[in-house]
């Protein structure tokens, strides 16, 4: 087992609520509540969980486009939140990120040459103009367009489009870990699979790892090696993407893949319905967080959060179903 490229250990983003006419700090919102996880070079690590988990922030936060509160991020042996700004536009070279939105994430005044060649620039990568712009033309043929069409604008493209030069911007400067935002939840469905195929291809080329954003368990199971599975700001399942199909532990995961649809028209999968709606993160229930809408709760769920423990081999969780059981054997 190769040493991790990214170890990220209890990671944690709060925004403070302000009220009054001094906006005094009444309570935090809890975003990113204890994350820990860790990403291998070329490997995908998928995360997932319901819109508002913090998902995105967390995400973003391992960049430092949002400043963590706390925890440690480290990268290549590098502590990521104590970096200087300097060392930070470095890092970013190593690190890059696709946004969700590719019809918000291109400036509409930049050609796509001015697009894919800014990041060029700020990293001082190609000694004169017609050396970038044959880095662009690469670039483009890398995604699957025409490099004929770099003089045109993001409005000239379609949405799959867009996003192919959202990847091209990101592989620009040649990065090892590529933070996709659910890149294909704002695509057509018979895009996003071209979408996809294309992720797959250049990790296959570049041996890039990706921590690929989505709350479609099945988009995440096509192009993941390992999964982790966020609630309330919080993992509370992570397993090889293969086992955590076949034998989800978490209820909170049992439910989300209840609702992934089957190929098979004879197979049958029994529908986990939640109760109630998601709690708030400002103000998140005692004990686990899960446990108001959990149909296996038990009293020890309201009192006590949860350890993270390690049910099997490289299957772990946040649940008192597994240490109620072994507590009980």
């Amino acid at each position: 087992m190769s040493e991790p490229l990214l170890q990220v250990t209890n990671l944690q983003k709060l925004f403070p609520i302000k009220k009054g006419l001094f906006r005094s700090t009444v309570g935090h919102v809890r975003a990113v509540d204890g994350v820990s996880f860790s990403v291998r070079a070329g490997e995908t690590f998928g995360l997932v969980g319901e819109s508002g988990c913090g998902k995105s922030t967390t995400g973003r936060s391992l960049l430092r486009l949002i400043e963590p509160t706390g925890g440690d991020i480290i990268f290549a042996g590098q502590d990521v939140r104590k970096m200087s700004r300097q060392n930070l536009r470095a890092l970013r070279r190593q690190m890059q990120i696709v946004f969700q939105d590719p019809y918000a994430s291109l400036n509409p005044r930049y050609t796509i040459k001015q697009t894919l060649e800014e990041p060029l620039l700020i990293h001082r990568l190609g000694h004169s103009s017609r050396e970038r712009e044959k880095r662009i033309e690469q670039l483009m043929e890398t995604v699957g367009l025409s490099p004929s069409r770099m003089h045109r604008y993001p409005h000239e493209f379609s949405g799959g489009q867009r996003q192919r030069i959202g990847i091209a911007r990101a592989l620009a400067v040649s990065p090892q870990v590529i933070v996709a935002d659910e890149p294909v939840s704002a695509l057509d469905v018979s895009v996003q699979s071209q979408v996809l195929n294309l992720f797959d291809d250049l990790q296959k080329e570049f041996h890039i790892a990706y921590i690929f954003i989505a709350h479609d368990l099945s988009v995440v199971k096509h192009i993941s090696d390992r999964i982790g599975v966020m609630y309330l700001g919080k993992m509370v399942e992570l397993a090889d993407a293969d086992d955590l199909y076949h034998e989800p532990l978490h209820p909170y995961s049992q439910a989300l893949l209840s609702a992934v649809p089957v190929p098979d028209p004879d197979a049958k999968r029994d529908r986990i319905i939640l109760q109630g709606d998601l709690p708030s993160p400002a103000n998140p229930p005692s004990g686990c967080y899960f446990h108001p809408r959990c149909k296996d709760a038990m009293d020890v769920c309201r009192l006590k959060a949860p350890d993270w423990q390690e049910v099997k081999p490289g299957h772990f969780t946040a649940c008192h179903l597994y240490g109620h059981a072994k507590g009980g054997a």
